[in-house]
């Protein structure tokens, strides 16, 4: 597999603009320099392991997201937004909420 890291750095900038952080928020939370998160939204450097896992708790996403494996792609933003707002609900309300829905698109 080839590592696309213009993908990445689209994904890391995805994520955190969705979070509504700037690149010197996601540095300090980091602790890492805002050129270097400049340099990894552009896909210029590559992340070590540990900071993609910092990266991905910071922004609430899962290492598919940001490496680009995920079924959700930036281009995608209602999907996305509507799985996170589903994730959300506590296991009971998600069963629930997905039998009105069922039921919705059948009445439709």
């Amino acid at each position: 597999m080839i590592t696309n890291y213009e993908v990445i750095g689209k994904n890391i900038k995805y994520f955190r603009k969705l979070r509504k952080l700037t690149q010197e928020q996601l540095a300090e939370a980091l602790d890492l320099s805002v050129g270097f998160i400049s340099q990894l939204e552009r896909g210029i450097t590559k992340m070590s392991l540990d900071t993609l896992i910092d990266l991905c708790d910071i922004l609430d996403c899962s290492s598919s997201d940001i490496l680009g494996l995920s079924q959700y792609s930036h281009n995608d933003t209602i999907s996305y937004d509507f799985f996170s707002l589903y994730k959300k609900l506590p296991v009971r309300e998600q069963h629930l909420f997905y039998h009105m829905l069922e039921a919705y698109i059948n009445y439709m």
